[in-house]
């Protein structure tokens, strides 16, 4: 990151603002991008048997095994909800990208709990959910921080 003083004596970092007519576009390809890459990992696994039909993981309906609706699903409200997060988060911090990957960070590791705490889930299976996990984050972050990123400090 660069650094330059403005006319007040005021560091502002170069790169660290949010090009809030990039970010709609960055949210929904970041969601796409998230729910393909995860729906490819879900059928590779599924069909090395990674994923068993017989485990029944709770849902809304009751207990379900697990299908690529809710890998997709999953996917797609977490970049919507990292998009919002992302957007608040612009509108008050001095450095909104640092500020953004620690919160997503925060909420990666967070995140981990929720498989690990299914009973009856095989170890195969709950690392493949970790590893979803650590792909949406990736992809999602990855993908708003890279495409919203303000680069002429214009706003644009």
């Amino acid at each position: 990151m660069q650094s330059t003083e403005t006319a007040e004596n005021e560091k502002v970092v170069r790169g660290e603002k949010i090009a809030w007519k990039r970010l709609p576009p960055a949210a929904l390809l970041a969601a796409l991008a998230a729910a393909a890459a995860n729906a490819l990992i879900y059928f590779a696994a599924s069909g090395v048997g990674f994923i068993p039909q017989s485990v029944l993981l709770p849902s809304p309906t009751g207990e379900s095994p697990l299908t690529v609706a809710p890998v997709v699903m999953s996917s797609i409200v977490g970049a919507v909800g990292a998009a919002i997060v992302f957007a608040v988060i612009g509108l008050f911090a001095r450095r909104p990208m640092r500020l953004f990957r620690i919160t997503a960070t925060v909420v990666l590791v967070i995140s981990f709990a929720m498989p690990a705490t299914v009973p009856g889930v095989p170890v195969t299976m709950i690392l493949l959910l970790e590893v979803m996990h650590v792909v949406a984050w990736t992809v999602i972050v990855g993908l708003l921080t890279t495409l919203a990123r303000r680069k002429d400090g214009k706003g644009r």
